[in-house]
């Protein structure tokens, strides 16, 4: 498949938009009206150290957004050059399979949008449901304005990493086959692009084949990161020779010597902090940290995981009285204050955490936990999971 495909009728009308999405007509023409104002922002701080703003919809927005990701985004069938932000439930798809995808590979071109998120105009989004899902135009606009912030693609939505990889629906299939012609693989990580060929190729064809990938790009009124554009040739030591933070200088991603060799002085580290105290809150952060780096390992085949994940194993973080106490506490609470009506998803979230730190504490005091753990469950006997709970 070059191309997203979704396999089911239009919705017709913005009555049967409604129904499909689970609110009453009035109420979601009541939701577009002030999508803008239903949303909170913040500042986040990348790897680099750069500040980003993100915009996180309010609650009522963002239960509408869950159910246009799980009743209309994600009946979408998308190709497998598509590798961000997709829920597939048959083939995943994020940093380590893009990578795989160029393994084996002698050239690697690299390529960012700029700004690709805040540069997509609503016009762009409400050709995404005209003229990809054929809906009409009052489905088309309603949609947009429920998935756009003052007529932008807002970073930390949960529709918009569903729009970003649409949004070249009727012309990026024809430059991933034409490069396929050439023998070269493209894939796209939501803003990241990476191209790579099995041989090496003179600087005239790359150039060519960058020209090829912007004029994409500028169709829609997007921009290349020039800083972040790069050029790299297997066992040149002129560029790392990376796909989205992996190495592939071999047939599978991997993560550098000195990348391994990093994640077992954190082993370390936190071998040394358990000896100092498992109860400290600065510990479990750490012990956590440390443990999602030795998972990292693990998912690209690095022997020495296994060592590193018993390690860990053996140093465990644990509950001090007072934390034990706070634990009792906020049970009690939640069991007295047992509502007859549905669970909110605060509720949902505070219960998870004290299943979560009875977990802790069973590796301590067993038996109390069990014990603990049995009243929860009979006062909460269903608890939906946050993904059943949004739908």
């Amino acid at each position: 498949m070059d191309k997203p495909y979704y396999p089911h009728l239009p919705i017709s009308t913005n009555e049967t938009l409604a129904k499909t999405l689970g609110v009453h007509p009035k109420l979601l023409q009541d939701f577009c009206a002030r999508s803008n104002s239903s949303y909170t922002s913040f500042s986040v701080t990348s790897k680099s150290g750069k500040q980003r703003i993100v915009f996180e919809p309010k609650y009522e927005l963002k239960k509408l957004q869950k159910r246009i990701n799980h009743r209309i985004f994600e009946k979408v069938r998308f190709p497998i050059y598509l590798q961000g932000g997709i829920k597939d439930y048959e083939k995943k798809r994020d940093y380590v399979e893009n990578a795989k995808i160029h393994a084996n590979s002698k050239t690697l071109i690299s390529l960012d949008i700029k700004n690709f998120y805040d540069n997509i105009g609503e016009a762009y989004v409400y050709r995404v449901f005209k003229y990809f899902f054929n809906f009409p135009d009052e489905v088309s606009k309603t949609l947009t304005a429920l998935v756009t912030l003052n007529g932008r693609v807002p970073q930390g939505a949960c529709t918009s990493s569903y729009i970003a990889n649409l949004i070249f629906f009727n012309s990026e299939y024809r430059i991933v086959a034409n490069l396929r012609g050439q023998g070269v693989k493209y894939t796209r990580l939501l803003d990241d692009i990476t191209l790579s060929i099995e041989s090496e190729i003179s600087e005239e064809h790359t150039s060519q084949l960058i020209k090829d990938v912007i004029a994409l790009f500028k169709k829609h009124d997007l921009k290349v990161q020039n800083k972040k554009t790069k050029i790299s040739v297997k066992h040149s030591h002129a560029q790392p020779y990376d796909v989205t933070g992996l190495w592939i200088g071999h047939s599978k991603p991997k993560l550098r010597k000195s990348e391994r060799r990093y994640i077992r002085q954190l082993v370390f580290e936190c071998e040394k902090k358990h000896s100092q105290g498992s109860a400290e809150i600065d510990y479990h952060k750490f012990w956590n940290h440390v443990s999602g780096q030795v998972a990292k390992m693990h998912r690209l085949g690095h022997s020495q995981s296994a060592d590193l994940r018993s390690r860990l194993a053996m140093i465990l973080p644990t509950l001090d009285d007072l934390s034990e106490r706070k634990l009792e506490i906020d049970l009690n609470k939640l069991i007295n204050s047992k509502k007859q009506t549905s669970l909110k998803y605060g509720d949902i979230t505070r219960i998870n955490k004290v299943f979560y730190t009875l977990g802790i504490l069973s590796r301590t005091k067993r038996n109390k936990s069990r014990k603990l753990r049995r009243k929860l469950k009979n006062a909460y006997p269903k608890i939906p999971t946050k993904v059943e709970y949004w739908l």
